[in-house]
C-alpha cells in the first residue's frame, strides 16, 4: 500500500505541472500579447440588432366596421 502511494505522488506532480505549465507556456510564448489590452467581443445574444422593417398594409376602400351583435340579422 505504501509503495502505491509513493508511486502516485510523482505522477500527481507531473500531471499538475502539465496542467499549469502548458497554458502558461502558450501565453508566455506569444510575444505580441504582452502589454496589449484584450479586445472585448460582444456575444451574439447581447449584440443590438436593428429593428425589423414594418410593413404598412393600406386599408381597402370598402372597409366597414363590424355591425353590433344586437339587432336584426338583415341589417
Amino acid at each position: 500500500m505504501s509503495a502505491v502511494l509513493w508511486m502516485n505522488i510523482p505522477l500527481m506532480v507531473l500531471a499538475f505541472g502539465l496542467m499549469t505549465g502548458i497554458p502558461l507556456w502558450l501565453v508566455i510564448r506569444r510575444a505580441d500579447w504582452h502589454g496589449k489590452p484584450e479586445d472585448r467581443a460582444v456575444p451574439a445574444y447581447l449584440a443590438r440588432r436593428p429593428a425589423p422593417a414594418r410593413v404598412v398594409v393600406p386599408r381597402t376602400a370598402g372597409h366597414r366596421p363590424m355591425r353590433p351583435a344586437t339587432g336584426s340579422a338583415n341589417g
